[in-house]
């Protein structure tokens, strides 16, 4: 579109690495069977927006102790425990370096936002900031 701008930011979040690896997995059970984040919101009885939220990585949201039975029960899996089938986290914390980028519409609306983990850093150790 000819009127539109890009915005590009960096953003930082500090986040549990155990955390991070179990939204990594579940999205890819998630798009394993083909399934939105507003579906997969709606199989655990959560609001639409909640697993975009915790995939978005901008937002503070994230699976707790509660969402693990609903997840499991939305993939039908009689053990939680599947939903650990990754490797042991290296780290306590990690530190995700983000590239979020927004496209304005002519009116200055947001039409898309996209993010992107660009590095992750671990024990949330501080990194200077670089400009996308």
């Amino acid at each position: 579109m000819p009127n539109e701008k890009t915005l590009i930011r960096t953003e930082y979040r500090e986040m549990n690495h155990l955390d991070y690896l179990l939204i990594l997995y579940i999205r890819q059970l998630r798009e394993e069977r083909g399934w939105t984040q507003q579906e997969l919101s709606e199989r655990m009885g959560v609001t639409k927006s909640f697993v975009g939220n915790v995939e978005s990585f901008t937002q503070r949201h994230k699976y707790s102790i509660r969402h693990l039975t609903l997840i499991a029960k939305a993939f039908e899996y009689n053990s939680i425990s599947k939903l650990f089938d990754f490797p042991t986290p290296e780290h306590d914390k990690i530190r995700l370096i983000l590239k979020v980028t927004t496209v304005l519409k002519e009116n200055e609306k947001s039409r898309s936002k996209s993010v992107e983990v660009v590095k992750i850093v671990e024990g949330g150790a501080k990194v200077k900031s670089n400009k996308f």
